[in-house]
C-alpha cells in the first residue's frame, strides 16, 4: 500500500452509483488483483477495517499449500482482538495464546503480529494497537505516538516509520476506516528468521446501503482465486450484494547473509558499495592528488605497495560542518568527532591554522556513500599543515599539551556540576556539548555559539543564592541585580577590591551583552560594529570566540577558587 496516496485503496471502499459499475462491483473481480497488486507494495496491510473490507494478517509455519491446507486456512475465524489469555475451568488455571482458540489448525501454530486492546477505564485508551512484542524487539522497533507508528534508525541516521497506523476519515458517505501497515522487507526478515509464511486474512463484504435487507438462504459459495496463493469463498446475489472470504499466503523470505550483513552495516555485495574519491595529500608518494577513499585504494604501514596510506589526510572549508550544527537532535558533533545516532561515526576531524578542516580517507570510507558525498563538495587543496594537535595525537601518539580554553572551561562547567555547588547549575544535560568553537566565517554561526556560552554560563548562575550570600558577606546589594552583579558583590566580601572584582566579570558581561546584541530582533548598526571590531582586533570570529573562552576560563577559575569554602 502506498501510504503516501491514500487512493491506492479507494477502489476497494466506494460503492459504485451507476447500476451496471455496481454490479460490475459486486462480482468481486477486483479483489485478487488488489491483493496482489498490494503485496508488492513496500508497505503492505497488516490489518485493515474499512468498508465493505476487513483484512487481518499473522504469521503462520513455512508451508506449501495444498487444498487440505487451504480448506484448514479456510475457516479462520480470527480477529487482533484476541490475546494472551487466562483460562481457567472449576478446578484449573492456564495461559493461552491468541491464535490458540482457532478453528484452523495451522493458524493455531502461528504468530499474531498486531494487537487491539481496550481498557475502558480510560478515554484515550479505551481502543489502542500494540505490536507483538517479540517482534518489535527483535526489529529494534520503538512506538513513537506523535507519528503512531513503530519506528527505527534507517542507514541515514534518520526515523523510519516500519509499522504505521493510519486512520482514514471523511471517507464516502461519512464512514471511516483503519489501516496498520508494515514494511515488507523488515517482516521478512522475521519471517525468515523464524521460518514463517504471511497469512492475510480477507473478508470482502459488498452490498448497496439503505436498501440491504440480509442475504436470505442462499449460501453456495464458489472456491475462487488465482491458484497459487490466494483462495477465497464467494456468495454473490446479483445486482444485490456479495461476501467473500479467503486466505493470502505468502513467502517472505530474506536470505540470511542479507540480515547479517544488515546487523553488521556492511553491503550483501561488496561491487555494490561505493566510494568517493577526495583530492589529498598522499604523503607517501609526496604528492597531491584525487584519491579513491576506498580500502583497496588504500594501504597500511605494514603492507609494502605504492598505494596511499590510509591515513592520507583530505582537507575542507569548514562549512562542512555546519549540516551537523544545524541539527543536534540527530548528530553528536564534539571537539574532534561527528557521529549519527549510532548509524555512522567519524572517529576524528580537527582544523589547521588556515581554518581548514582535515581527517584521513581511512576514515571517510566508513561513512555511508551519501554522507561521503556531503563531504566531498566542501574538498579542497590543503593550504596549510595538519594542526598541531592532530599530528601529535595521531601520528605520534601523544597528548596535545597546546591550552584548549573552552575545552578547560567545560571542564571547569563540570566539576561545578559534579560538586553540586550553589551558585551554578548546568540548566541542560546537552549544554556542555552544545558549546563549540565557530569552525566558519559566518557571523550567523558565532552569534549562535555566543548565545550558547551565555546559556551555558550565564544562565547557570543562581541568581537568589548569590543575592543572599552576598548579604551574609557583608554587603548590601539591591535586590534588582542580577547574577553576574551579584558575584561581583561576593568577591568584593571575600576581600577582592572593588576594581579587581570588576574586571574578573568583564568577560561574562562581554559575552552576555553580546548575545544581547547579536541575537536580538534588532540586529542593526550595534551589531555590525560589534562584528567589525572583532574581526579587526582579531583576525577571524573563532580566534575572537577563543579569546573570549580563554578570559571567562581565567575568571571562573578565580572565582571557584574564591568561592570554595562556600
Amino acid at each position: 500500500m502506498d501510504i503516501f496516496n491514500l487512493k491506492s485503496i479507494a477502489p476497494i471502499l466506494i460503492e459504485p452509483v451507476e447500476k451496471l459499475d455496481f454490479d460490475l462491483w459486486v462480482q468481486q473481480e477486483d479483489v485478487i488483483p488488489f491483493l496482489e497488486q498490494e503485496f508488492t507494495d513496500e508497505d503492505i496491510i497488516i490489518y485493515g477495517s474499512l468498508p465493505f473490507a476487513f483484512i487481518h494478517a499473522v504469521l503462520i509455519p513455512s508451508i506449501s499449500l495444498d487444498e487440505s491446507e487451504v480448506k484448514d486456512l479456510l475457516e479462520w475465524d480470527h480477529n487482533p482482538y484476541s490475546s494472551w489469555s487466562l483460562v481457567s475451568s472449576s478446578d484449573d488455571a492456564w495461559i493461552e495464546g491468541p491464535l490458540a482458540g482457532s478453528r484452523s489448525k495451522i493458524l493455531c501454530q502461528g504468530e499474531q503480529i498486531i494487537f487491539i486492546r481496550t481498557f475502558d477505564g480510560v478515554e484515550s485508551r479505551r481502543k489502542y494497537f500494540e505490536l507483538e512484542q517479540k517482534i518489535s524487539h527483535v526489529l529494534g522497533l520503538h512506538h513513537m505516538p506523535e507519528r503512531n507508528a513503530w519506528c527505527r534508525l534507517d542507514q541515514h541516521g534518520d526515523i523510519e516509520d516500519v509499522v504505521k497506523i493510519l486512520e482514514l476519515n471523511n471517507l464516502p458517505g461519512k464512514e471511516s476506516g483503519t489501516v496498520v501497515t508494515m514494511k515488507k522487507s523488515v517482516l521478512g526478515e522475521y519471517a525468515s528468521l523464524e521460518n514463517y509464511s504471511l497469512c492475510r486474512m480477507f473478508d470482502f463484504t459488498r452490498y448497496k446501503k439503505g436498501s440491504f435487507s440480509g442475504w436470505g438462504n442462499k449460501n453456495n459459495a464458489n472456491r475462487v482465486g488465482n491458484g497459487i496463493d490466494i483462495y477465497s469463498n464467494l456468495v454473490v446475489y446479483n445486482g444485490y450484494g456479495s461476501y467473500s472470504r479467503g486466505i493470502q499466503v505468502k513467502k517472505m523470505n530474506v536470505a540470511k547473509k542479507e540480515i547479517v550483513d544488515r546487523v553488521w552495516g556492511r553491503s550483501s555485495s561488496k561491487d555494490s558499495r561505493q566510494y568517493a574519491t577526495y583530492i589529498a595529500l598522499d604523503w607517501k608518494n609526496k604528492r597531491i592528488k584525487e584519491i579513491s577513499c576506498s580500502p583497496s585504494c588504500l594501504a597500511n604501514y605494514f603492507t609494502q605497495s605504492e598505494l596511499p596510506f590510509e591515513l592520507s589526510p583530505a582537507f575542507f572549508r569548514p562549512e562542512v560542518l555546519l549540516k551537523y550544527k544545524s541539527d543536534r537532535e540527530k548528530y553528536q558533533l564534539e571537539e574532534r568527532s561527528v557521529s549519527c545516532r549510532g548509524v555512522w561515526h567519524l572517529e576524528t576531524f580537527d582544523i589547521n591554522d588556515a581554518g581548514q578542516i582535515h581527517t584521513y580517507l581511512g576514515y571517510l570510507n566508513r561513512l555511508p556513500y551519501e554522507e561521503q558525498l556531503h563531504w566531498k563538495q566542501y574538498n579542497e587543496e590543503p593550504k596549510a599543515p595538519l594542526s598541531k594537535r592532530a599530528f601529535a595525537a595521531d601520528f605520534e601518539g601523544q597528548w596535545s599539551d597546546e591550552y584548549n580554553p573552552l575545552y578547560s572551561l567545560k571542564n571547569k562547567l563540570k566539576q561545578l556540576h559534579q560538586a553540586d555547588v550553589g551558585w551554578w547549575t548546568l540548566r541542560g544535560e546537552d549544554n556542555l556539548e552544545r558549546v563549540l568553537y565557530p569552525f566558519t566565517s559566518s557571523r550567523d554561526e558565532w552569534a549562535d555559539e555566543i548565545l550558547n556560552l551565555d546559556q551555558l554560563i550565564i544562565e547557570g548562575f543562581e541568581e537568589k543564592w548569590l543575592q543572599r550570600k552576598a548579604k551574609e558577606l557583608g554587603r548590601d546589594p539591591d535586590l534588582k541585580l542580577r547574577a553576574l552583579k551579584s558575584i561581583e558583590e561576593c568577591l568584593i566580601g571575600v576581600g577582592f577590591h572593588e576594581d579587581h572584582a570588576h574586571d574578573l566579570m568583564s568577560p561574562f558581561h562581554d559575552v552576555h551583552n553580546l548575545r544581547s546584541i547579536l541575537k536580538s530582533h534588532a540586529n542593526g548598526s550595534e551589531a555590525a560594529e560589534l562584528r567589525k571590531q572583532a574581526l579587526q582586533e582579531f583576525g577571524s570570529f573563532r580566534q575572537h570566540y577563543t579569546n573570549l573562552c580563554s578570559r571567562c576560563d581565567e575568571s571562573l577559575g578565580i572565582i571557584m577558587d574564591a568561592f570554595r569554602g562556600f
